[in-house]
């Protein structure tokens, strides 16, 4: 029963933290070493991502359906009605690869990363400077196409939120409004993005989550875990969207300062 109030809590926070530009990875860190939960591996992350995961695909599900039905279809019967959709699908595998790589590359290191508490911190820091950086810039108003050179940058920024501590939501976002896109192009590419990575990251932790020696006793809640992550993600998606068209960033800057300052010096 302690374990499964723990679980909710962290929970709570993954959903808050994925879209909002703050790193559920660093704050899920900072609460398990709060709660004096040490885990061996990264089932827990992963179940909790999976949840997120599920929320921003029905969010974002017309979208997706576009790009499967149309993307897809492009192959069968290639139209100039199809093809947007299929080179947009392309721009996001482009995006996935940096993510990709490093993800199988450095697996071991990046989840030891995830018990490092002052690793965390000093990379809210980071966040911090990205968030100052991308709520300096000018809205653009006006919706432009994103080419493949601007995929692969915003992969790049996606590709250092593997950190803990680096805010996924916030670096990609902060990509793509620094290079000149409107609120609505950045978040839809930053999110619709972060499926195929999540997809490559839950999947290939599939074998550690089933030798996992509590995967089986912890089963239930896990699941209501990943349920609450998921709704809670869901709704954090609609204020995330309100504070971009506010272009109030930089609140989320000031607070990533002081946490990522209070946990260098008093946790872990």
């Amino acid at each position: 029963m302690e374990k499964l109030f723990i679980f909710i809590i962290l929970a709570i926070i993954q959903g808050i933290t994925e879209p909002i530009p703050v790193s559920s990875s660093g704050h899920l860190v900072i609460a398990k070493s709060l709660f004096g939960l040490q885990t061996t591996d990264a089932t827990l992350e992963i179940i909790l991502h999976a949840g997120s995961l599920i929320a921003i695909i029905i969010y974002f599900y017309k979208d997706i359906k576009d790009l499967v039905v149309l993307g897809l279809g492009y192959f069968i019967k290639p139209t100039k009605q199809k093809q947007p959709y299929f080179l947009y699908g392309l721009k996001l595998i482009v995006a996935t690869i940096p993510a990709g790589i490093i993800g199988l590359l450095f697996k071991d290191t990046l989840e030891a990363s995830l018990n490092s508490p002052k690793f965390a911190g000093g990379f809210l820091l980071y966040t911090a400077l990205i968030l100052f950086i991308a709520s300096r810039i000018q809205p653009n108003k006006s919706s432009k196409e994103f080419g493949f050179k601007n995929a692969l940058l915003t992969g790049l920024a996606q590709a250092l939120a593997l950190l803990p501590g680096v805010s996924r939501s916030g670096s990609t976002n902060a990509a793509s409004l620094i290079q000149g896109y409107d609120v609505d192009t950045s978040m839809r590419f930053a999110f619709l993005m972060f499926i195929p990575i999540a997809l490559v990251v839950i999947l290939s932790g599939i074998p550690d989550m089933l030798s996992n020696p509590e995967f089986g006793s912890l089963f239930v809640p896990y699941m209501i875990a990943m349920v609450v992550s998921g709704v809670v993600t869901f709704y954090s998606i609609r204020l995330f969207k309100i504070i971009l068209v506010k272009r109030k960033l930089h609140y989320f800057a000031y607070y990533c300062v002081f946490i990522g300052i209070f946990t260098i010096l008093f946790i872990g």
